[in-house]
């Protein structure tokens, strides 16, 4: 059973150093402090704790409540009642212990540099860890069951009708279940094997100041997350050429270390899957949701049979903004030609609500009194965490982490959060605990399925706008795929390579993977992008490659969100209740299944190949409007 998951949002960003700041400057350009912003843009965390004292009571609570799950070692085949009753009190503890978690884990994203918080994010962790050994003795005792004796059980006791997915997957998977002692040992490493995600992170969002570079102005500015975002989408290319190179510096300096957290985190899950009899890491990483490894490489193989449209627009974009040479990071300022002015946090949350509006009332009023309750925290602050999550489980309010930055793709961001914690909400709403963790895979379509929406519902209202207008929404979405799209396609890559070059003895210098990255991008955008000696870094400010494969999720479910969304947003009968259905499942069944009953077969290539399709249309809608400007 996966104990914890935390659902990151689509546009998690790193943390970037380049040199101190001089002195005369240090106030002048310092980060918003926490205790500046005002409380109704703050995430509830009371609503988990009235009190640091209260969690720290509840701790040493379950320290001491959670050893008795070794008792009942030896006693799952006596009866259905034994297993039923093993298997509530393990619910009952581990929700217990996950909002412990969730808190120490949200007060610590707060403000990074508090060690408080950080010792209790810590603390939370190693009971998790404790957790996991308490009950490493479960999966192999239920492999010794017979499998017919299991599910006689299962038809025997009403206590267990909630377990049975639990139970037929557990059976599935009992070739690759190890002896008591040995998952004892591999349940007790899990926290020396995440120090390598545990370090890189800490490098990123903790101990380094963020590089300065001249504004537009002249001024002297210190980058923070989002103001990185802000100039690198800079009309100047001299601003935001300064602030991607002074990043990917920063990170070329440190990318011996770097290099060694990611070596590290990949060869942890290279050993966790040979240690099982997995084939590789890869299929030890697919197999826990039965999603066939060719999903996977259709992915891979789609998008590249299917790149043109990409080449088409990088090729577009540097005559549209009048390059010599056109550059990575040219790749995100608009455009057009006066695109529209900034959405602040309240205007860009009633966007994503009049968005949802066709997902029914029920959806709306209950986004709306989360909302209002304090799901979110809003605004970057010094030391905050960087990026967007939300994050949450049975028995509490979705939290949802944004750094937002008063634009456009705030609000995007914000309707991707928001679709995670609806579906988190419904989840908990419809199952019980032990089939609340969901799928990344159907995690992700839920959340993109609502930003679908909001493209589609702000394209229709452009149809009357002026065409700057037109052609920056339309930007805007292209922008949209070849981030979820192709660039993650393009990590997928780039992660299941480097995965394999593990596997096959090779080190995993920065040399390396810098020169493996490079040649990928000049694959993804074509000829007419320039490769500079920086792009070699870039892996080494992407986060996701230590989540064990997780990126390829964002590109197969933006592919299905959109197909789920394009027939929510023609009215297609049924296509509501299939979409909302999706939501409540939760994690009662495999995602290739649940994703075939909302309408999308991701077992073929189909989906990929519609998306860039759609690409394609939306890039030869773009060079119309261009050619008529």
């Amino acid at each position: 059973m996966k104990l914890f998951a935390k659902v990151f949002g689509m546009l998690l960003l790193s943390v970037f150093v380049w040199r101190a700041v001089p002195l005369a400057y240090e106030a002048k350009m310092a980060a918003t402090e926490r205790h500046e912003i005002d409380d109704e843009f703050k995430w509830n965390t009371a609503a988990l704790f009235a009190t640091d004292e209260a969690w720290e009571k509840e701790l040493t609570a379950l320290t001491a409540e959670t050893a008795v799950l070794k008792d009942h070692e030896g006693t799952l085949a006596k009866s259905s009642d034994a297993l039923a009753d093993y298997l509530e009190l393990r619910d009952k503890l581990l929700q217990r212990v996950e909002i412990l978690g969730i808190y120490a884990s949200l007060r610590s994203d707060e403000d990074t540099r508090v060690a408080k918080y950080k010792d209790m994010d810590t603390r939370a962790g190693k009971l998790r860890t404790k957790f996991a050994e308490l009950t490493a003795w479960e999966d192999p005792e239920l492999a010794a069951i017979p499998a017919d004796k299991l599910r006689a059980f299962l038809k025997q006791n009403e206590r267990l009708a909630s377990y049975e997915f639990s139970i037929e997957n557990s059976i599935r998977l009992r070739k690759y279940t190890l002896s008591p002692r040995e998952e004892e040992l591999l349940a007790m490493s899990s926290t020396a094997l995440g120090a390598p995600a545990d370090i890189a992170g800490m490098l990123r969002n903790a101990d380094f100041k963020w590089p300065s570079i001249e504004d537009e102005d002249g001024n002297l500015v210190q980058l923070t997350s989002g103001r990185f975002e802000k100039f690198r989408r800079s009309k100047e290319a001299r601003v935001r050429r300064d602030a991607y190179n002074a990043a990917l510096g920063a990170y070329g300096e440190v990318s011996n270390t770097l290099a060694a957290a990611l070596a590290g985190a990949v060869e942890g899950y290279v050993f966790r899957a040979r240690a099982r009899g997995y084939e590789s890491s890869l299929h030890a990483s697919l197999a826990r949701n039965n999603i066939p490894e060719s999903v996977y490489r259709n992915l891979i193989q789609a998008v590249g049979d299917n790149i043109a449209p990409v080449h088409r627009y990088v090729a577009l974009r540097k005559k549209a903004l009048g390059l010599h040479q056109m550059h990575y990071v040219d790749l995100y300022p608009s455009i057009a030609a006066n695109p529209p002015g900034g959405t602040p946090y309240a205007e860009g949350r009633k966007m994503v609500l009049d968005a949802v509006e066709v997902l029914g009332e029920e959806y709306v009023n209950d986004l709306n009194a989360g909302l209002d309750a304090g799901w979110v925290d809003v605004y970057e602050n010094a030391g905050k965490r960087s990026g967007a999550y939300s994050h949450g489980t049975k028995g509490t309010m979705p939290y949802i982490l944004m750094n937002y930055g008063d634009n456009i793709n705030g609000v995007f961001t914000l309707a991707h959060e928001v679709g995670h914690s609806m579906h988190s909400l419904r989840t908990s709403e419809h199952q019980e605990y032990v089939n609340c963790d969901y799928s990344t895979f159907v995690a992700e379509v839920a959340s993109t399925g609502i930003e679908a929406l909001l493209q589609f519902r702000l394209d229709r209202e452009s149809e009357g706008a002026g065409r700057d207008e037109q052609i920056y929404l339309l930007d805007r979405f292209i922008q949209d795929m070849m981030g979820t799209m192709i660039r993650q396609t393009m990590f997928a890559e780039f992660e299941v390579g480097i995965h394999e070059m593990a596997e096959r003895g090779e080190t995993l210098t920065p040399e390396a993977m810098g020169e493996f990255y490079s040649g990928l991008v000049s694959k993804y955008y074509g000829p007419a992008m320039i490769v500079a000696p920086e792009t070699a870094y870039t892996w080494a400010r992407i986060p996701h490659f230590f989540y064990n494969f997780y990126v390829f999720q964002y590109a197969t479910s933006y592919a299905a969100s959109f197909a789920i969304a394009e027939k929510i947003d023609k009215g297609e009968p049924g296509a509501v209740d299939a979409f909302l259905d999706l939501l409540n499942e939760g994690g009662s069944d495999y995602p290739i299944e649940q994703m075939k009953r909302a309408g999308v077969d991701m077992t073929t290539p189909a989906p990929i190949e519609a998306a860039m399709q759609m690409m394609g249309d939306a890039v030869a809608r773009l060079e119309k409007l261009l050619e008529a400007s």
